[in-house]
């Protein structure tokens, strides 16, 4: 997501005189232990956003676990039978 913002910022603005220097500072701010900024970030933006939506991301991942067991189980037993076919053409060309 970062990323996406990143890259609109710079394809709708990047022509502004010192945008590059105050996406450098901005990058400062966030990243100095001393400044806070990554926390002012969260405290006032991520943290109610997520909390505002925990319900519906809990529901989302149980859902993705329940959908991830049913992958694995079909995966297995393909490759079960994979196996299977593989181990009797083996045992056809060694017995022939």
């Amino acid at each position: 997501m970062p990323t996406v913002v990143e890259r609109f910022m710079d394809w709708t603005v990047s022509w502004l005189p010192l945008y590059g220097e105050a996406k450098l500072l901005l990058v400062i701010y966030l990243w100095l232990p001393s400044t806070w900024g990554a926390g002012h970030v969260y405290d006032g933006f991520l943290h109610p956003l997520v909390a505002w939506h925990e319900a519906d991301i809990d529901l989302s991942l149980l859902e993705l676990r329940a959908r991830e067991r049913d992958v694995t189980v079909s995966q297995l037993k393909a490759a079960a039978v994979i196996g299977q076919v593989w181990l009797v053409e083996a045992a056809r060309c060694v017995s022939s």
